[in-house]
């Protein structure tokens, strides 16, 4: 049972952190989770031909964050960069959304 929808595509740069954190008894569970150059915004503000490419780190976040009250990673990630999404000369943001549900 969804509590509520505690971030919508938030996205974080280099050098920036994601931070989830839910109360009263809830937990994280981890919707969906990019890392790359998915597109021209504020993490990305130059097409230098690599716009599009990143890895679906879903599996990652989940195990990290899912099941947890209170869930950090700051950009970059050794684990995250290791999923290689683009050229490695050029920075990835992360792209996420969760929830907060009841815990069990």
């Amino acid at each position: 049972m969804c509590v509520c929808v505690c971030s919508a595509g938030a996205e974080y740069c280099h050098n920036e952190e994601f931070v989830a954190e839910c109360h009263d008894g809830d937990v994280i569970l981890m919707t969906s989770a990019r890392y790359g150059r998915m597109e021209l915004g504020r993490c990305v503000r130059t097409d230098f031909g690599f716009v599009g490419c990143y890895e679906d780190v879903i599996s990652i976040l989940h195990e990290r964050c899912s099941g947890r009250p209170y869930c950090s990673v700051r950009v970059p990630d050794a684990q995250l960069d290791n999923t290689e999404p683009c050229n490695v000369d050029l920075k990835s943001y992360l792209e996420v959304t969760y929830d907060c549900v009841a815990g069990q």
